[in-house]
């Protein structure tokens, strides 16, 4: 996120750029224990959750969680029964469950983003504050391949199945005691604090690895 030392307002407000009156399940922000949170309460907690924190200091960041084509097909069809190339090729019903689907593996991968801090008062995703948003689309922009060459056209759909998901998660912990950077990577660095040695760091490569592992585990998703 290129501005995320002040408020997340412009963020949540990016977010909401999928939001159709006609698709009201479109139109909300979930959280680790919530299916439905408002936008604004989204902005009261990501800002009012900083204590300590220094004016240019980061507050919050986005992460995203994006199941390859071949991951979106296999968790479409243990929902619904129905292998799809298209969302739209569901109906609407079938649609909230593969969202509410998603919304749960993100929780899973947020108690995995915990978890990789390495902290010892950060267990899971209920120590964090962050709230997360199902997108089912994807559009070009002008710096793709296929705009560049002629064969799409910058804010066309993309097809195929886009479903992704967007997180907001705030730098401190739910307590506002502990900072949580995942920019700051680590791969088994050690640090000695009060003279007590402690693993420091964020290693990106292993969160990914173990949310994907998690999603094979889940639904039973393994190449052959």
């Amino acid at each position: 996120v290129c501005d995320n030392k002040d408020r997340c307002r412009a963020l949540v407000e990016y977010l909401l750029k999928e939001s159709l009156e006609d698709k009201p399940y479109y139109d909300t922000f979930f959280s680790h224990e919530e299916d439905y949170v408002a936008p604004v309460t989204v902005m009261q907690k990501i800002d009012n959750n900083h204590k300590s924190l220094k004016k240019r200091d980061d507050k919050f960041y986005m992460l995203s969680i994006n199941p390859s084509q071949d991951e979106a097909v296999h968790l479409i069809r243990k929902v619904t029964g129905k292998q799809v190339a298209e969302f739209e090729r569901l109906t609407v019903e079938e649609q909230e469950k593969v969202i509410h689907e998603l919304k749960n593996y993100s929780r899973n991968c947020m108690d995995l983003y915990a978890e990789n801090f390495r902290r010892e008062k950060i267990k899971s995703g209920k120590d964090l504050v962050y709230f997360g948003r199902v997108e089912t689309e994807r559009h070009y922009r002008n710096n793709d391949e296929d705009v560049k060459e002629g064969r799409a056209k910058a804010g066309d759909r993309k097809p195929g199945l886009q479903l992704h998901v967007h997180i907001i998660v705030s730098r401190n912990d739910v307590t506002q005691t502990v900072t949580l950077c995942p920019l700051a990577n680590s791969r088994g660095s050690v640090n000695i604090l009060n003279g007590k040695k402690g693993m420091i760091g964020f290693d990106r490569w292993l969160w990914y690895t173990v949310c994907s592992q998690a999603f094979d585990i889940s639904y039973n998703h393994y190449y052959s």
